[in-house]
């Protein structure tokens, strides 16, 4: 296996519809262990048949889109809020008269990626 291919997924593999923990844990490049973490807190949509788990692919790509949205609006909201400061803080800044370029805020935009 080349080292591009171990960056990125496999997106040319086929995958079923079915997923066990191990290709699960493949697909969405995590340890195994990682996943069966993530189905103990409920985190990762799975089911159980007996003992073992089995994972719906399109469960997963949706709950991955899902997640990803999420991610996008609470990016959105963040912009938002900061022009909106920028903005408060230009007026600030140019009510005193100065020429001096106003000051940016800075703020960070973080996401929780489990």
């Amino acid at each position: 296996m080349n080292h591009m291919n171990e960056q990125t997924p496999n997106v040319s593999q086929n995958w079923p519809e079915i997923l066990t923990i191990e290709q699960v844990a493949e697909y969405l490049q995590l340890h195994p262990q990682v996943v069966y973490r993530h189905v103990r807190a409920g985190t990762l949509p799975a089911s159980r048949i007996g003992r073992t788990i089995r994972f719906k692919k399109s469960a997963l790509d949706q709950f991955l889109e899902s997640g990803a949205m999420k991610s996008v609006g609470r990016f959105m909201h963040f912009v938002e809020t900061n022009r909106g400061a920028s903005v408060r803080s230009a007026q600030a800044q140019s009510s005193t008269h100065t020429d001096e370029p106003p000051a940016r805020v800075a703020r960070r935009f973080s996401v929780d990626v489990d």
